[in-house]
Parts: structure tokens; sequence; C-alpha cells
């Protein structure tokens, strides 16, 4: 839905009021319970969060898509489109304001031949050797 950018199930998470559980690269439903296997630096998290949420799940997380019979088409059709309006932007979002990041120091060019120059400069004022 957002290109991979993992930015939607965040806000739709927000805008529904809901807790989201993110990386989710499995998911068990037994009754009320859920069991949601996560993806985290270095391995995989196990939590079971309390439903509703929403879950924010890895590219694959099913092996192939299920295709809808022909019975399934066919009730669709006969069921009524409900059209809801969106809502306007304006009314979710609040200007807070804007701060310019600050200014960097000035850069310091070094000609490639003032080796010394060079080692002096990351000594004593860059401080890194």
């Amino acid at each position: 839905s957002d290109y991979n950018g993992s930015a939607m199930g965040g806000m739709l998470s927000e805008f529904m009021g809901l807790p989201s559980v993110s990386s989710v690269s499995k998911l068990e439903i037994e009754g009320d319970q859920v069991k949601v296997n996560r993806e985290v630096p270095g391995g995989f998290e196990v939590v079971e969060p309390e439903m509703p949420f929403v879950a924010i799940v890895q590219k694959g997380i099913t092996k192939e898509p299920r295709i809808p019979s022909m019975r399934g088409i066919m009730m669709a059709r006969r069921k009524p489109l409900k059209v809801v309006e969106p809502a306007a932007a304006e009314a979710m979002t609040e200007f807070v304001g804007y701060v310019p990041p600050q200014p960097k120091g000035a850069c310091k060019m070094v000609d490639a031949d003032n080796v010394a120059e060079l080692v002096d400069l990351l000594h004593n004022e860059a401080k890194i050797i």
C-alpha cells in the first residue's frame, strides 16, 4: 500500500485509535487469543497483543494469493456498495511550527598534496585522530 515505506500501518492504527504490531512475519489466531511473530534485529520476537489491533505484516506472509470462487464473485455482485465520503484533511492536521536546522560549521579545503595540514586539522580541531 505504501511501496514498502512502512508508514501506512502506523498511520492507520493511530487514526483508528488501536495499538499496532509492526514487522509481522507470522500470525496465529486461536479463538480470542493471537500469537504474533515479528522480525527484530537478530531474530524474532513473539508477542500476544490484545484484540483489536492493527497487524503491519511483512511482504510474503502468505504463500500464494487466494483466488475467489465463482460463487463468491456472484454473491459479491449482489451486495450493496457503501460509499463513504472522505474526511477533510485539514481537520486531521495541525501546523505546530517550523524551526530551520542549525547551520553547520564552515568547510575547510585542504590541498591533496598537503598531508601534514590535513593530519593537523584532524588531530587538533576535529579531535578524530
